[in-house]
């Protein structure tokens, strides 16, 4: 019996040497935040602090199992490293705060870094809550030890940072009607080139919600290149530990490959004017209604121009505030009631406003009542020509025109690149896109990783694709 109580006696005293450490792997180290004022909770890296005149631990203890989840899923799924807090053997600290406490009153809803040097997280009662959110801003611990110059959070690469960190919290709260609530923005300011954000904002643009949400309304294009053009989740991430000089924009430009991001590009402009094919109604209601609440409906750029059964017949020129820059588009509605064939023609200026090569690409929406929406690809000749002609009937009450300017230019936010449009009806169809043709027969030559070395069909990761006919393409094989 003396043995027996003696080994579970050693056992126990075994069990709490290791359980202790374990328990308190990191240090407290705050600017902020003390024992004697303040009631904390922590769980794995963090620690959540709230003063202790409230009573926070019932949302803390909610906040920890989230965030834990949200870290693990970072790093495990995205490839991404926790914040220098951690890694230095301390907590990760957030704050719960409510402008009535020992907080500094200037605190908002976001990450900081303290005079120690390490980050920190501060949450308003009721955004500490809000799981969207969290997310959101959990994201942008994850975010802190990224190593690519060219995705700061500055200038004309500070958009994706606030994008990526909205497209992760859409991914956690699956199917949230405020997932996307900024998105109608994208469509009603769609000149504006692709990387708006608050670091280059215009001082002439007009100061209002639709244009100082942009940076945040871009998790729709991420979720679109994950969620439906099939690019790999943890592509969104690695660019930012890359180490790369490129911005994100050019860096999805060769990662994908320019012709598959062109495509990408002008396939969500479409969608998106699909009413939002690619998302839920609950969601698209909210972000409807957001944009009925706080935008200006004076800056509503949704159609450059539009047409009633082509009543003009005459070339048209956007004027230069809603002419497309780089990565943006035009849209021209052309309102249907006859049976007729129309012709629609791109014809380009070869150089910008500041003289950078222009590079474009359009796309036709058709509404029909009876069996839906079709999108057809224009004929391009080249980068600055093409057209499409279709036969329309009188259930086809609404064509969309979108013209996309794509040029190979990653920065700026003035360039204008121009361009003229024709829409004629009364067109002779000889042959069109809109009905099947034989495919050209072209067989794969080679392949090739991204380094350029020949590789099996079976690679798993990007493959660069040779055909027969010269051309090329990027593909991602997952098994």
């Amino acid at each position: 019996m003396k043995w027996t109580n003696w080994f579970r006696y050693g056992f126990l005293l075994m069990f709490l040497w290791f359980f202790n450490p374990l328990n308190a792997q990191y240090e407290i180290f705050s600017q902020y935040g003390n024992l004697d004022d303040c009631d904390t909770m922590s769980r794995g890296i963090y620690l959540i602090w709230w003063d202790n005149n409230s009573d926070f631990s019932d949302d803390a203890d909610i906040m920890l199992d989230k965030m834990l989840g949200y870290r693990e899923n970072c790093l495990n799924d995205l490839n991404m490293q926790d914040p220098p807090n951690p890694q230095n053997g301390y907590f990760y600290n957030v704050y719960i705060h409510n402008g009535n406490d020992i907080f500094p009153d200037w605190w908002g809803n976001g990450q900081g870094t303290d005079i120690n040097g390490m980050p920190y997280l501060t949450l308003p009662v009721g955004a500490h809550t809000d799981w969207v959110n969290v997310a959101h801003e959990t994201f942008h611990i994850f975010q802190y030890n990224a190593n690519a110059p060219g995705f700061s959070y500055s200038g004309d690469s500070q958009w994706y940072i606030e994008a990526s960190a909205n497209w992760f919290a859409a991914l956690e709260n699956e199917g949230e009607d405020r997932a996307f609530v900024e998105a109608e923005s994208l469509v009603r300011l769609p000149q504006v080139p692709l990387w708006l954000s608050f670091d280059n904002f215009p001082f002439y643009y007009p100061e209002n919600w639709q244009r100082y949400v942009h940076q945040y309304a871009l998790a729709l294009l991420l979720y679109y290149l994950t969620e439906e053009a099939d690019v790999p989740r943890e592509a969104i991430t690695e660019g930012m530990y890359s180490g790369t000089e490129m911005m994100p924009q050019e860096y999805y430009f060769n990662y994908l490959g320019d012709a598959v991001f062109r495509q990408h590009f002008l396939d969500w402009a479409a969608h998106m004017l699909n009413d939002f094919d690619f998302l839920l109604p609950n969601q698209v209601t909210t972000l409807l209604n957001e944009w009925d609440d706080y935008a200006d409906p004076a800056d509503d750029n949704k159609f450059t121009f539009t047409y009633l059964n082509n009543s003009e017949n005459e070339w048209y020129r956007p004027q230069n505030s809603k002419v497309t820059r780089a990565w943006s588009f035009n849209t021209y509605r052309l309102l249907n009631e006859i049976d007729e064939n129309y012709r629609f023609t791109l014809n380009a200026d070869e150089f910008g406003s500041e003289g950078d090569l222009a590079f474009f690409d359009c796309k036709l929406m058709v509404f029909n009542e009876e069996t839906g929406t079709s999108f057809y690809d224009f004929e391009m000749d080249n980068a600055l020509q093409g057209s499409l002609s279709v036969p329309l009937t009188s259930a086809d009450t609404e064509v969309y025109f979108i013209v996309a300017s794509m040029p190979k230019i990653f920065e700026g936010v003035d360039q204008r690149f121009s361009y003229e449009i024709f829409v004629e009806k009364g067109v002779e169809i000889v042959n069109t896109n809109l009905e099947s043709a034989t495919p050209v027969k072209r067989n794969i030559v080679a392949r090739y990783d991204v380094y350029g070395r020949e590789i099996n069909a079976d690679y798993k990761g990007i493959q660069v694709v040779l055909y027969s006919d010269g051309a090329y393409e990027k593909i991602f094989v997952v098994n």
